[in-house]
This record gives C-alpha cells, structure tokens and sequence, in this order.
C-alpha cells in the first residue's frame, strides 16, 4: 500500500483478503518445498511411493501458481499513465563508470487533481544530458495511476507539457508526503520463504533414519586383513593389516603439494608406514601397513620420503629419456624388501614409447633406462 502523509495512493484491500493471499503464499510456497525435498528423499532411500508423491505434488504446486496467474494476466487492464510536473529536488549520480550513469532523483511531483507528493527515483541519465537536469527545474513526468511511486521522466514531452513545464513553478512538498512501494511485499516473501522451510522439514523429519549418513559411505581407505605364515617352525603365525588410500590433487608437481597429500594419506589410513607410494598428475595413492611380518616387505615411512626432490626427477625423466613430449609421467616408491631404504622410479611415456629412472632415498639417480 502506497503511504503518504495522511492517505493512501491506492485503494486498500480488505483485510481478509490481504490475509488469505498471505497464507495462500505461504501455503504454496510450503507445497513446493515439501515436493521438491520429496522427490530428493525419494531417491536417496529408494522409495517409489516417497519420489511419485513428490512428482505428483510438484505438478499441483505449479498448477496452482500458473493457473491464477494467466487468470490475474487475463483480467489486468492496460495500466492508465498519467502525467505531471515535478519539481527536481535534489539529484545523486550513484554511479559514474559509464557513459549513462544511474541517478538518484528526489522530485516533488504536482498532479492536476491532486495535492502534490515527495518521490524518490533512479533514472538512467547520459552524461552529455546530466546538465538538463538541475536542482529547482521543473519537469514532466508520467507514472500509473494506481502506482504514483513509479514515476519515470519524460525525455520528450508534447509542445503542450513542455510549455507548461517551462512556464510552471512548483512548491516543494512536505517530507511526510513522501510515498513508497508496499512494505507488505517484503512480509510476503519471508512468510514464503518460512513456508518453504516448513514444507523441507515435514518431509525430511520423518524420513531422517533413514537417509545415509557418513558412517553408511564407503571410507576412503579400505582396510584388508591376511594371515601370513609365521617362521619356518610353524607353531605361530603373524596378522599383518593394510590399508589404502588416496588423495586427489590440481597437480602433484606443485611446491610442497606431495608432503601435503602424504600428510593427508597418513591421517586418513591411520598409519605413516607403508609398502608402496604411487604419485600421478593429479592424485597420489598409498598402500599403509599395521604390522610387519618376517620375510615380507620393510615398511617405509610414507613422512619420510623427500617429496621436495621428486618434482625435479620428474623433469629430468621428461627431457632425459628419449620420449619427445611424454604425454604421462608416473613415480613408484616402494621398499627393497628387507631394507627401510625406498627405491624411487620415475615412468614417463608418450608416442608409443616408455621409459624410466631409479633413484635412491635422497633423490639420487642410480639407473637410467631410456626408450
């Protein structure tokens, strides 16, 4: 409802009216957020009858937002524009990066038949035709009849308006005659959206068991447990478990990025020691160890390895090798068996041809084997 000093611009509507289109708001925008929470339930447990009454409801909801709404287009007249002199109180460009810059006009607009009124506008202005406009001219400008706040200039008026407006003085209007949009529109969308919450929590609430959480995911890691033979004398065996895991990352060959999904890996398998390190572009994978067995490999310290060395023998492996443009690159780090010293190998291939390096625990090349 548009307010001035002492009378509205438009007519009320009753109250009741006013409160059912509020819960008839409500009451939709609640149907739409229970349909559509329905139709994600549905999937996430499986339940065709949960996913077709989401569906089902989603229909009705927008039945019952387009259908009054081609009704209210059908019956809406063509609005009457009316026209008037204003007086250019005061004037702001809010924003002056562009050859037309948006200002802020605060007129006092002086219908023919009725008291004049206070109005605050923005206006798209070109810079060239900003000096048309200063503060205490009298212009003409047009607005709906049933909407006097959305006045708008009018850059080119009839020889009869123009004459009118030069001619024309108009007093400023008292600041409580200032009139602005409905306030209620803002009630109406946070009534919406609270009927959007409302209509999310009837549907997840009841289903909330049922729905997976993180403990139903597959871990990251995956753990295995065998049973290794003991010593030669039989009477005992050792119980040995590995796990894997893997990190994923925009490029491993960024600095510090390896010991950082080192880091990762050993939080997530719960082990710093492992069997074998595996280091692509983008992700790089472990296979941790919870045990040692005698006669199987000597776990290495997956913290221990010089992750800041590597990248360069990636480099080397890449122009050193005879591979022209190797297309992948691939780093091996596993143990020498009964030994804690890592054996390094860096892979690259392209063109149909593969090549390969070892090094040793600090990045040392000890073998080269081009294509």
């Amino acid at each position: 409802m548009v307010t001035t000093g002492e009378t509205s611009a438009r007519p009320t509507r009753s109250a009741a009216r006013e409160v059912l289109s509020l819960l008839a708001g409500f009451v939709v925008s609640g149907l739409f957020g229970g349909t559509l929470t329905a139709l994600v339930v549905g999937v996430m447990v499986k339940s065709v009858a949960v996913f077709g009454c989401g569906l089902g409801g989603l229909v009705v909801a927008v039945l019952l937002v387009a259908v009054p709404a081609r009704v209210r287009e059908a019956r809406r007249s063509v609005p009457v524009l009316r026209v008037a002199l204003a007086r250019i109180e005061n004037r702001r460009a809010t924003n002056g990066e562009l050859a037309d810059v948006p200002v802020r006009f605060d007129l006092t607009v002086a219908p023919d038949d009725a008291p004049a009124y206070r109005v605050t506008v923005d206006e798209s202005v070109n810079l060239v035709d900003l000096a048309d406009y200063p503060e205490g001219r009298t212009v003409v400008v047009t607005y709906p009849e049933a909407e006097p706040w959305k006045v708008k200039l009018e850059r080119r008026p009839t020889a009869e308006w123009a004459r009118r407006a030069a001619e024309a003085r108009i007093d400023t209007a008292p600041a409580h005659t200032r009139v602005k949009a409905d306030s209620k529109a803002w009630s109406g969308c946070l009534l919406m959206l609270l009927g959007l919450l409302v209509g999310v929590a009837l549907v997840l609430v009841p289903y909330w068991d049922d729905l997976p959480s993180d403990s139903d995911a597959p871990s990251p890691s995956s753990t295995s447990t065998a049973a290794l033979p003991g010593p030669s004398s039989g009477s005992t065996s050792t119980t040995v478990s590995t796990v894997t895991g893997s990190a994923s990352s925009a490029s491993t060959l960024r600095t510090g990025e390896m010991r950082r999904l080192a880091n990762t890996l050993v939080t997530g398998m719960g082990t710093e020691m492992g069997t074998r390190i595996t280091i692509e572009e983008k992700v790089m994978s472990a296979v941790g160890s919870k045990g040692f067995s005698a006669g199987g490999d000597f776990p290495i310290s997956l913290r221990g390895i010089p992750y800041e060395l590597l990248p360069g023998l990636v480099d080397t492996a890449r122009t050193g090798l005879g591979v022209d443009s190797p297309a992948s690159w691939r780093i091996d780090i596993t143990s020498q068996g009964s030994t804690p010293a890592p054996i390094v190998r860096v892979t690259v291939a392209g063109h149909g041809k593969s090549a390969y390096l070892l090094a040793d625990a600090v990045g040392r090349i000890t073998e080269r084997h081009p294509a």
